[in-house]
């Protein structure tokens, strides 16, 4: 499996997982627009943070770190973002209801 193949495996794993969640677990989720907005800064900054992590985690020799980065910093940073973005639209449309 190449790089390119994982890579879009692991988004669209962490898709439906995130999926799952809004679907599955609706008690999780804000019920105002504004604590949606506040999981999606949240989300955006674990995102954004990911890179860095993997700098100062990376130099370690720990056998099997990569696979530590990848489904302990990068999956769950992922279904996050992507909980957030589903948390935000279902609060968006719930503000469109009479």
């Amino acid at each position: 499996m190449t790089s390119q193949a994982f890579g879009a495996a692991l988004l669209v794993g962490s898709a439906l997982i995130a999926f799952w969640i809004c679907c599955r677990l609706t008690r999780l989720a804000p019920r105002s627009i504004l604590w949606a907005l506040i999981h999606i800064v949240l989300s955006i900054v674990a995102l954004r943070s990911v890179p860095f992590v993997f700098d100062r985690f990376g130099d370690t020799t720990l056998p099997g770190a990569i696979y530590i980065e990848i489904f302990g910093i990068a999956f769950p940073a992922l279904v996050y973002g992507f909980v957030s973005g589903g948390w935000l639209t279902r609060a968006a449309l719930g503000l469109l209801r009479p």
